[in-house]
């Protein structure tokens, strides 16, 4: 065997496989798009008409910044046939900083596929069900009334406690405007 077959060999099994967290990154993109598209079969029965709630109307750029303590852009507003998103991103790029709110017609699979990972932390008291760190740290994913209520937070200043604190207090807003 030549030097350059060798060479060849060992730069080929360097890199087999991607990461473990590009797989992590992966699999969780994979079921933000399954969001979109809850089966027939796996919807609450009397499930609310998610894609008509103005997801933008249900916090203010004042109650963000208020719950973050920085300066917030109008929100965004995104819907799909059965959900509705609002996006709102920090006013200034150096603050890093968004918050996210979907309300979409509950699917208990995929509800109890991401409750069940080993990244969910179940909460109480924001209705049926409740569990926070998935699919990233910073949301909180809420089973109330035949809808799934999504509020994620990323901000890489503050501590991970206050920003769950911060999702706590802003979830406990949005459910009060549904």
């Amino acid at each position: 065997m030549t030097a350059g077959t060798s060479h060849a060999r060992r730069t080929r099994r360097a890199t087999p496989f991607p990461s473990q967290p590009t797989l992590a990154i992966l699999l969780g993109l994979a079921l933000i798009a399954s969001c979109s598209k809850p089966s027939s079969s796996t919807r609450a029965a009397g499930s609310g008409a998610a894609p008509s709630i103005d997801a933008c109307a249900l916090l203010t750029a004042s109650e963000i910044q208020q719950a973050l303590g920085v300066a917030m852009k109008p929100g965004v507003k995104q819907t799909t046939s059965t959900s509705s998103q609002c996006q709102w991103d920090s006013q200034e790029e150096s603050a890093a900083a968004g918050v996210s709110v979907s309300v979409a017609t509950y699917d208990d699979a995929l509800f109890r596929t991401m409750s069940g990972s080993k990244l969910a932390k179940p909460v109480s008291g924001f209705g049926e069900a409740a569990f926070k760190g998935v699919p990233h740290a910073g949301d909180l994913v809420i089973k109330r009334d035949g809808r799934e209520i999504d509020l994620g937070i990323v901000d890489f200043r503050l501590a991970p406690e206050k920003v769950d604190n911060a999702a706590a207090n802003l979830a406990k807003l949005v459910l009060s405007r549904l």
